[in-house]
């Protein structure tokens, strides 16, 4: 069952296509020309039946599908080099780590996997192992992984749209390299992966005398929290926040402060919390936290709106900045696990809090965050 929480998950999934049109993929009337490759490309969500598939900036595509204890995730990178790689993930009945690979079956023929990258819920196929159980599932009627005693049955319809839809995007159609439309052209004639943005952060900026940039979440560190200046308690959408969190003598310390540069400083005011989540919003300052202005956070499509307008308060989830990256990360969770929800990143460049990550999973299934599919990456 697909999740929408907090309003953050409709931002990524609303260009998500209807049934219809995955049905022309299909069958392949819909093939355009293959991409330009000198620049970043706009990100692209679909739903091909069953399978959920995105294609971001720099043309990296994922498909996956899956149910309450397991999941398949097929990945494509752009460019004529590029090889398919396989994951596959389930969560043992006894809660802990995986003790053995999982084995994906496919009409009754199993194909074995290896662990990799220090995951313990998954593991995964690359190079030619990938490309056999993909050109498998492709062609197949039932699939399922198995492990040990467990299995967790998966839908093949719609695994031929998206990779199909792989292709025509990634101009691999009619190629050698093709995931399913193979033909003779070589690879050389598949264009090569968009540029992404290249982000460059402010230089780093010593915090002493920044206490409050200590954990606002480790109630150890609570006490050293800024206390926000009068002309910040002022602004009426602080306010708003500051009553909001009332009831919640933490939340009320749990101010952030960090020094930007000589000049400037960045302020994150707790504004609501549930079970899971907490809402932070942030205000640029002078020292001292003088002269206070919202930040709007720029998002794929477009920036956070300012608390009040059209429903959308622009607070981040769960945040954190790190000054020695530049980097100010949230992560709204769909649920407390945190295997789905929202995971977005914005670097600071001297002027502006750019985007430079997100990713989203949007079905509750045990993938850590590592892995969910990428609607927007920078270098």
């Amino acid at each position: 069952m697909r999740m929408i929480w907090m309003g953050v998950a409709a931002l990524a999934l609303a260009a998500c296509g209807s049934e219809k049109s995955a049905a022309k993929t299909e069958g392949g009337s819909g093939a355009q020309a293959a991409p330009a490759a000198t620049a970043a490309m706009k990100s692209e969500s679909r739903t091909f039946r069953d399978w959920y598939a995105v294609c971001d900036n720099g043309n990296f595509c994922a498909a996956y599908t899956g149910g309450s204890t397991g999941w398949i995730l097929i990945q494509m990178d752009a460019g004529p080099a590029a090889r398919a790689t396989v994951r596959v993930g389930m969560w043992p009945d006894d809660g802990g780590e995986l003790k053995s690979p999982i084995t994906v079956v496919v009409d009754g023929k199993r194909y074995a996997t290896s662990f990799g990258d220090g995951d313990g819920s998954s593991t995964r196929l690359s190079g030619g192992d990938a490309h056999t159980v993909i050109a498998a599932l492709a062609a197949g009627h039932a699939a399922s992984l198995s492990y040990e005693d467990q299995t967790v049955d998966l839908p093949v319809a719609g695994v031929s749209a998206s990779l199909l839809w792989f292709d025509e995007r990634q101009g691999r159609l009619d190629t050698t390299t093709a995931l399913i439309r193979k033909g003779t052209r070589p690879a050389s004639t598949v264009p090569a992966a968009p540029e992404v943005p290249h982000i460059v952060a402010a230089p780093a900026i010593s915090q002493t005398g920044f206490s409050a940039s200590l954990d606002p979440m480790n109630a150890a560190d609570a006490d050293n929290n800024a206390k926000p200046s009068a002309a910040l308690e002022a602004v009426p959408a602080v306010k708003q926040c500051r009553e909001g969190t009332s009831f919640n003598e933490y939340l009320q310390k749990a101010v952030t402060a960090s020094r930007l540069n000589a000049t400037t400083e960045l302020w994150g005011i707790p504004c609501d919390s549930g079970a899971y989540n907490v809402s932070y919003a942030y205000y640029l300052t002078g020292p001292g936290g003088t002269n206070p202005r919202l930040v709007t956070f720029p998002g794929i499509d477009g920036p956070t709106k300012p608390t009040g307008e059209d429903g959308d308060n622009g607070w981040l989830v769960n945040p954190a900045y790190d000054p020695a990256t530049r980097t100010l990360s949230a992560f709204a969770k769909g649920r407390g696990l945190g295997d789905c929800g929202v995971a977005q990143s914005w670097t600071w460049t001297g002027q502006a809090f750019v985007l430079n990550r997100e990713q989203v999973m949007s079905d509750c299934w045990g993938m850590v965050s590592d892995f969910w599919p990428t609607t927007f990456r920078s270098r």
